[in-house]
């Protein structure tokens, strides 16, 4: 049994002049972070990676903490790419839906979907190599779009909006059902 731990970064510190690869957490994301680990704490981790953004490289770094494990950076992990700031809410949930609707298309400048989740599954190939139980710390529109296309869900759109902040789920990669998705939790199940 392979256990991967998926989990969405905590809080950014949300900053519109700044790209989002960019962003750190907020203070409130480094609480959270905390209360993540100690919940992590009873996964009994071998192995924490993270995407190369701050706030997911902080959360992996306050999650792997107790248990003194490095954290491993891998590419691939990022978060699906929308090039410009979207301040409105609504407007930002109409363009993540239209993106893991059609996920071969560029919409809006963005990444297409299954580019992104291409790209997430080349990071899962690189964790498959190391030991389990492990977890990696990533973001949620690319983990929307890579259960989407891995699990063939009906609606990758509802997966996202699930996903808590920070939000995690446990997966055995041997026993992955299509159609399922999986249910995220922001503390103990």
């Amino acid at each position: 049994m392979r256990q991967l731990y998926l989990v969405r970064h905590a809080t950014p510190a949300v900053q519109p002049n700044v790209p989002a690869i960019e962003w750190p957490l907020a203070d409130r994301g480094i609480e959270e972070a905390r209360a993540l680990a100690e919940i992590a704490r009873a996964w009994d981790l071998r192995a924490v990676y993270a995407s190369r953004e701050p706030k997911a490289q902080s959360t992996a770094l306050i999650i792997a903490e107790p248990s003194l494990l490095p954290v491993h950076v891998v590419d691939g992990f990022e978060e699906l790419r929308i090039d410009h700031w979207i301040g409105n809410s609504d407007e930002f949930g109409d363009t993540v839906r239209e993106i893991l609707a059609q996920p071969a298309l560029s919409l809006r400048g963005a990444e297409r979907a299954e580019t992104a989740a291409e790209r997430f599954a080349s990071a899962i190939r690189i964790v498959e190599q190391g030991p389990f139980p492990a977890a990696a710390v990533t973001h949620g529109r690319v983990l929307s779009a890579w259960l989407g296309a891995t699990l063939q869900l009906e609606d990758p759109f509802a997966l996202w909006r699930s996903i808590p902040m920070p939000g995690w789920t446990r997966l055995d990669l041997d026993r992955l059902e299509p159609g399922i998705p999986p249910a995220f939790h922001s503390e103990a199940p």
